[in-house]
Order: structure tokens, then C-alpha cells, then sequence
């Protein structure tokens, strides 16, 4: 009777949707015992008490099976529970928590100004110099070596070799012990998504997040893009405009318009040719700022305002993130997400 009662409560506290797996699992997992130990001859003390220990085991397991929330709850939770305040403050937090900024070891040769229309060259050199040691960096080289696992042809496929794969969990790991991203999972766990308080449920998300394939093109026969590509490498970070720079495959024309971040980088609008069949008339991107701290903006603003102005702040200069998103296989992921002001 008690086993029964149990088992009944086990299934009421699951979800509706969960029911079915987790009777399973409690069926699959204890009928046999329950059958081949006699429980109900009072006979076998001893075996009655061990499956009765493995009963509350497995039924412990559904319930937090239950508990745990879906990928689209944890989003929706995020959205519904985030004040315009509470992204403020987390965006001040997360710059402080910038350990890794580079921007006084870089140099930035801003040069002439120039506008989207226009054809001229107003800046001779490179906008960026980037010495060894930021290369170097904790976190940026591990950034940096995602770079060559992506080509530029969206229609092209792309296989992950098990050798990417290990880069991109080295990134994961790498940041998860960083500021920014601490800054970022404690918001998180603080809106309700106390599953993110464990470690393989943090890197899980970010690794959905940024690395999940997805079509871009018309098609969508080739799931061959993916966030990290899309964001970092197509609409620009600082660090793969200074590598395109360095390899002569980028042309940088003029700056638009600067936005300085208090000592923490700035937000830029240039003008570039990124190749020969490619003219970038406005990119915007941020400058001398860390991976991780890109990574945990751009990831809170995918969370919080999907496909809407995101406003944040630092050393009360206000800027915003504008983040698109796409489905892949019903999955909402993020397409784009970029700096303005």
C-alpha cells in the first residue's frame, strides 16, 4: 500500500507531458525486483527493505526529471520574469567583471571619418594592432582558435571533426570560470532556472546557444551555419576583423560613429570592404571588449528581448543590443546580434 501511495505521488508531482516517461522508468526500473524479491511474503526482510530503497531512488530521479525545465520554458521564464532594471544592472555587472578587456593593449588607428555611401579610402592602415600577448590572452586564444573550424559559404556542409568539438567545449569551460559568464548563469538561477546551478546544465545551454546547427540559406537543405559563426565571424568581432586585417582580406575604409565605454572599449561603426565581392557599409561591433564578456551580453539579450531593442548600460552610458532569432527544427536560436546606440 505504501509502495502504491508512493508511486502515486511520484506521478502527481510530474508534469503532464512527463508522465508517461516516468512511468516508465519507475515500471522498467522496480517491477522486476518488486516480482522476483516477494516483497509482499514479509519473509525477505532484508531484500523488501533494498527495493524499497531502490523504489525511492528511482522515484527521487523522476521527480527532479519532472522538475527540470525545457530549453523553451527556460527562455520563456527569462523573457517573462526580466525588467528593463534588472538588465541594466547585470550589464553594469558584467563589464566590472571584465578581467580580460583588452583595449589598453591594443591600439585603435581610427584615421578619417567616412560615411556608408562612401567609395574613399579615409583610413590608409589597418584600424587595428593587436600584439602578441592579447592573442595570447585566456580566453582569447581559445576564442581564436574557433575561427578556421567555419567557412563563408552558407550552402557549403560543414562537419564537426571530434578535434572542433573539443575546442568549442575548451571555450565553454574557459568562460564558465570567467566574470561576465558568472555574472550571467547567477542572473539566470535568480530568475527561477535553479537547474542551472548545475555545471554540465550551464555548459549544455551555451553550448545549444552557439553552436547548434542551422540553415541560413533560402533553402534550408544545409544546416550549415550556426551562432557563433553567424555573429562573431559575419557580423564581426573585433578580433576576426584584426585576423581579416592581418591576412590582407579586409579593407578597412573609415569610422561612422564611436561610442566610448567608460575605459571598458568602445562600440564602433566602420565602413569596410571584407573582400573583393563584399562591400560592409555600416558594421558595427565592439572593440578591445572580452569574448566572454560578447558572449554573456549577446546571450542575455538571445534570453531576455529576443528579436527587440535590449537595453544596457555601463558607467551610465546607455547602448543597446539588437539580437534576430531563426528556428531550427523548432528551436529558437539565435541569427544575429550586434551593438548600436
Amino acid at each position: 500500500m505504501k509502495v502504491t501511495l508512493v508511486f502515486i505521488l511520484c506521478l502527481a508531482a510530474c508534469r503532464a507531458d512527463d508522465i508517461a516517461h516516468a512511468a516508465g522508468q519507475i515500471f522498467n526500473s522496480i517491477l522486476p525486483n518488486l516480482i522476483g524479491n516477494q516483497v509482499a511474503n514479509g519473509n525477505n526482510g532484508n531484500t523488501a527493505s533494498n527495493t524499497l530503497s531502490q523504489i525511492g531512488t528511482v522515484v527521487g530521479g523522476v521527480v527532479d526529471y519532472a522538475k527540470k525545465k525545457s530549453y523553451e520554458d527556460l527562455l520563456r521564464q527569462v523573457q517573462d520574469s526580466t525588467t528593463d532594471e534588472d538588465l541594466l544592472r547585470v550589464s553594469e555587472e558584467m563589464f566590472n567583471a571584465d578581467i580580460n578587456n583588452a583595449i589598453n593593449f591594443i591600439q585603435v588607428n581610427l584615421q578619417g571619418k567616412t560615411t556608408p555611401m562612401s567609395k574613399d579610402d579615409a583610413a590608409p592602415g589597418n584600424l587595428l594592432s593587436v600584439p602578441d600577448n592579447v592573442w595570447n590572452g585566456p580566453t582569447i586564444k581559445p576564442f581564436v582558435a574557433l575561427f578556421d573550424n567555419y567557412h563563408k559559404n552558407v550552402i557549403r556542409p560543414e562537419f564537426v571533426t571530434p578535434n572542433e568539438e573539443s575546442e568549442q567545449t575548451t571555450y565553454i569551460n574557459t568562460i564558465l570560470a570567467t566574470g561576465p559568464i558568472r555574472s550571467l548563469v547567477a542572473f539566470l538561477v535568480n530568475k527561477g532556472l535553479t537547474q542551472l546551478n548545475e555545471y554540465n546544465e550551464q555548459v549544455e545551454l551555451l553550448k545549444k546557444i552557439w553552436f547548434t546547427k542551422y540553415a541560413r540559406h533560402w533553402t534550408g537543405l544545409c544546416k550549415c551555419s550556426c551562432a557563433f559563426e553567424n555573429i562573431f565571424m559575419a557580423e564581426l568581432n573585433w578580433l576576426f576583423f584584426a585576423k581579416r586585417e592581418q591576412d590582407r582580406k579586409a579593407n578597412y575604409l573609415g569610422y561612422i560613429d564611436k561610442l566610448d565605454l567608460s575605459g571598458k572599449g568602445m562600440i564602433l561603426k566602420q565602413h569596410s570592404i571584407l573582400s573583393e565581392t563584399k562591400d560592409a557599409p555600416e558594421i558595427n561591433m565592439f572593440v578591445g571588449t572580452s569574448p566572454e564578456l560578447e558572449t554573456a551580453l549577446y546571450t542575455l539579450c538571445f534570453m531576455a528581448r529576443p528579436d527587440r531593442p535590449c537595453k544596457l548600460r555601463y558607467n551610465n552610458v546607455p547602448f543597446t543590443i539588437q539580437t534576430k532569432t531563426l528556428k531550427a527544427d523548432n528551436v529558437m536560436l539565435i541569427d544575429t546580434a550586434y551593438p548600436i546606440y
